[in-house]
């Protein structure tokens, strides 16, 4: 991942699969847990307000037609939420972004300024 910035209680960071431009993960640096009931209301609050916040910058950022914001949690024991902006032209307009198989989905890194550059723009909205 490419640390993007911290937040109150999370980090921003874009994921190194940009299929989805714009695609981050939001991970909560407060404590250890793993879902969201293990939260106190009070964590859960600032932690809701820092998904607005960086959900926000996602949109100012790249400007994407709708966002899927999901917190799974299947594979990472650890409290996250992806962020993944959709575009109509994206492949997988109208569905979810993953497949039965992960071998079946496009995974598009990028070169360290182009994320760089991604960063600073959601930096910047932040």
């Amino acid at each position: 991942m490419y640390l993007v910035g911290e937040l109150a209680a999370s980090s921003l960071y874009l994921t190194r699969d940009q299929t989805y431009r714009g695609r981050c993960l939001l991970v909560y640096d407060a404590r250890h847990v793993s879902r969201l009931d293990e939260l106190e209301l009070p964590e859960w609050q600032v932690l809701a307000q820092d998904l607005w916040t960086a959900e926000r910058a996602v949109i100012g950022a790249f400007a994407p037609q709708h966002i899927n914001v999901d917190s799974l949690g299947n594979e990472v024991p650890h409290l996250h939420w992806h962020l993944i902006p959709r575009y109509r032209d994206d492949g997988r307009w109208g569905g979810p972004i993953w497949t039965t198989d992960r071998a079946q989905m496009r995974h598009t890194p990028l070169a360290e300024e182009q994320y760089a550059a991604l960063a600073q723009a959601l930096l910047a909205r932040l």
